[in-house]
């Protein structure tokens, strides 16, 4: 049973000022149960780019990540096989999970080739998940690159476009992102724009992490399909502060899974001038619809928020929500890493310096934020232009949207506390690197 609930930075409102604040909205889903679950059948395509940068180790540990999915399906799932170089290619044609020998020898018989037509692999995935789409089924395209699309369809709004369209039919996209000289801008923008995830890898080493986390994230989704509606009087000013693809009143939000929160930031400001009144004054009312583990769709009781103007004491006496507090970090955290990451592509290191500088202040007690920010310091500090760019990018999309924990402490942070969590709630100290 979801829980849906919406709270304020402050439980009221400066009397005489203009506000500025934010509100909070989550979706928690109950912790994961220990008995036997059931959980949505998987239609899933796996492309794998086997360009001749993907030669030797790359495509090993490709097919390794590859046949380690098929090894985790269920009879009741379905799985493709797409490759593509200078041409898209249909290893395994969409079947379900049921002789799996055969499916991991048709891996295993992949070899590299030529050029990098990304869109094409994409395509062909998105074709065979379509055709065995159904209500209830989780329908996701996994796309896997090395390198930049550089043949077929390259052009980054389309391919986005598309990967949209296709999400609004219910056939999602995650990405993964292999080493130094992937786009990894076409990446996100295309997990995001699909509605699914984004992940990448330094070294082939760590490829194998973030497959594992987007299958233990398929097969713990709960609630799918989310959109979060707001309605608010017309003297508020409203910004949602997450990377959400939507418009203002109604906004898509992440998968929810066992044991995760799924999040909405709202920054909110009030003229002075609209508070010369008495009494609680409606800030925002709201609701988030989704469908269940039985394709049903299902919409949470409507919330809202009624805060009163008080004085200057009586306001500085009242209590900043800390969760509010550390959503507002991860954020901020994240808008400088995207000033910094376009500092770096123009080679200005001191401009990166001040801006990791300022998201180490701002965050001065979040513990996950300061580590996180270690491997952006030493980058900057080598000058490594592509290590950094993918870095911030990687990390900045996941400080907006994540699933957060019920259970995590800002304060603290123990790489052995997040490694018995379920994968896709840990918090990662590096994006690019095995935990």
């Amino acid at each position: 049973m979801t829980d849906f609930t919406l709270a304020a930075q402050r439980p009221a409102l400066l009397k005489g000022f203009d506000n500025e604040f934010h509100i909070l909205a989550k979706l928690k889903a109950p912790e994961q149960p220990e008995d036997t679950r059931e959980r949505k059948p998987l239609n899933l395509s796996i492309v794998i780019d086997r360009s001749g940068s993907m030669s030797g180790q790359p495509l090993e540990e490709a097919k390794k990540c590859a046949s380690m999915i098929v090894n985790s399906l269920k009879g009741t799932d379905r799985i493709s096989v797409i490759t593509y170089d200078n041409n898209a290619d249909i290893i395994v044609s969409s079947t379900k999970a049921v002789h799996k020998i055969e499916i991991l020898r048709a891996i295993e018989r992949i070899s590299s080739g030529g050029m990098t037509d990304l869109h094409s692999g994409w395509l062909l995935a998105a074709e065979q998940v379509a055709r065995y789409k159904t209500e209830n089924s989780i329908n996701r395209v996994l796309l896997l690159s090395d390198g930049m699309a550089n043949t077929g369809l390259t052009d980054q709004f389309e391919i986005n476009s598309q990967c949209s369209e296709l999400a609004e039919t219910g056939v999602t996209t995650s990405t993964y992102g292999l080493g130094e000289h992937f786009n990894e801008r076409l990446m996100v923008e295309m997990g995001r724009a699909g509605r699914g995830q984004s992940y990448y890898g330094q070294k082939v080493e760590d490829l194998e992490d973030p497959f594992r986390e987007e299958f233990d994230l398929l097969s713990n989704t709960i609630a799918s399909k989310l959109e979060i509606f707001v309605e608010y009087p017309d003297f508020v000013k409203l910004e949602l502060l997450n990377n959400y693809n939507g418009r203002d009143p109604l906004w898509k939000m992440p998968d929810l899974a066992y044991g995760g929160e799924a999040w909405a930031l709202f920054k909110l400001t009030i003229k002075e001038g609209d508070l010369q009144r008495s009494g609680r004054v409606d800030i925002l009312r709201s609701h988030i619809s989704y469908e269940d583990i039985n394709g049903e769709r299902v919409q949470t009781p409507i919330r809202s928020i009624r805060l009163r103007p008080v004085n200057e004491n009586a306001f500085g006496a009242l209590v900043e929500d800390p969760i509010i507090r550390t959503r507002i970090q991860e954020v901020r955290a994240a808008s400088l890493q995207d000033i910094a990451r376009v500092a770096a592509d123009r080679g200005d290191w001191g401009a990166v310096e001040h801006a990791i500088k300022q998201a180490e202040e701002e965050a001065f007690d979040n513990a996950w934020i300061r580590e996180n920010l270690k491997s952006l310091r030493r980058y900057a500090a080598t000058r490594e232009r592509n290590a950094f760019s993918k870095e911030a990018m990687y990390s900045a999309d996941k400080f907006r949207s994540r699933l957060a924990s019920s259970v995590e402490n800002s304060r603290d942070y123990s790489v052995d506390e997040e490694n018995i969590k379920p994968m896709y709630l840990r918090r990662k100290e590096e994006r690019g690197k095995r935990m």
